[in-house]
């Protein structure tokens, strides 16, 4: 999901780009839909975990989108995130230019007919999306490179409103529960657990102790960034609803991150603050994630 976060500012120059032109986006299930909240109205989908999971439905699925995009004789592809099989997928629909990421183990060279500058691996990933367009002569402007989701305008809650996202989809990037919990406590403000079907009855375990906490589950993209938007302030582990919850012009609290994944500031009330890890997540006190909450809930 973040990664799609990201990748709307490259999106957007592409369209304006080519006004004209039909343009159709495929990405993974799941993060699919932040296109589609984005305004994108021909979006296709790729199952990616489930052809990984399953080698049979891999043999069936993946022929039928390489025989769907033969069929739709598109013009050129622009590959962002750029992996072998993506740039093998694109030469083999037969698509006669195609753009992709030039990254250093990952893509073939070969494959790809307008070369941008090689990738920078290291870089943030928003402008290293944004350079793969630089073939086609579209430059992103550095006020253009902010991932903005427009939501129906709802008031924020009230009283002000702590949430939380304390998954994630690796346990190396999960902050323990337990002190997100003791962060929520300290504050002593209304708290909303965002919680996806993935997150145990475990991980949420700690949140009962909480006064005033309720958790939200089963909720769509849309109105999952819909309400993390009216939130005073979001706690997020380094993963997607972090980047969600900034495009859709919220305040962030990001425990973790890396700097080159960090989710981009939406102004002009968003804002974004990042405690790093010193290693490992757990390395984060809840002492200096109480202080970064209460600076930015006090902005």
């Amino acid at each position: 999901m973040g990664d799609a976060v990201l990748a709307l500012p490259a999106a957007y120059a592409l369209r304006a780009h080519f006004p004209g032109a039909a343009l159709t986006l495929l990405a993974a299930r799941g993060p699919h839909a932040v296109f589609s909240l984005a305004g994108f109205s021909d979006v296709w989908t790729a199952d990616r975990v489930r052809w990984k999971r399953s080698p049979l439905a891999a043999a069936v699925g993946i022929p039928r989108l390489l025989a769907r995009l033969r069929r739709a004789r598109f013009d050129l592809s622009v590959d962002l995130h750029s992996y072998k099989e993506t740039n093998l997928l694109a030469a083999l629909a037969g698509i006669p230019t195609r753009v992709a990421m030039l990254r250093p183990t990952r893509s073939w060279p070969r494959l790809i007919t307008l070369q941008p500058p090689p990738d920078d691996p290291h870089g943030p990933l928003l402008a290293r999306y944004c350079a793969v367009l630089a073939p086609l002569g579209i430059t992103v402007p550095a006020g253009a490179r902010i991932p903005a989701l427009d939501l129906p305008a709802e008031p924020p809650f009230h009283p002000p409103t702590l949430g939380i996202c304390p998954g994630a989809g690796h346990p190396s990037r999960r902050w323990p529960s337990d002190r997100f919990a003791a962060l929520a406590r300290a504050l002593g403000a209304p708290t909303v657990v965002f919680a996806g079907p993935e997150e145990s009855g475990a991980l949420l375990a700690p949140f009962a102790a909480v006064p005033h906490c309720e958790i939200r589950r089963g909720l769509t993209l849309a109105q999952l960034a819909a309400q993390l938007a009216r939130c005073h302030v979001v706690v997020s582990n380094p993963t997607g609803p972090a980047h969600l919850a900034a495009a859709a012009g919220a305040r962030v609290l990001v425990l973790g991150e890396i700097p080159a994944f960090d989710p981009v500031p939406r102004p002009p009330r968003g804002a974004v603050s990042i405690v790093r890890a010193q290693g490992s997540i757990a390395s984060i006190s809840v002492d200096s994630a109480r202080q970064a909450l209460a600076a930015l809930w006090s902005a």
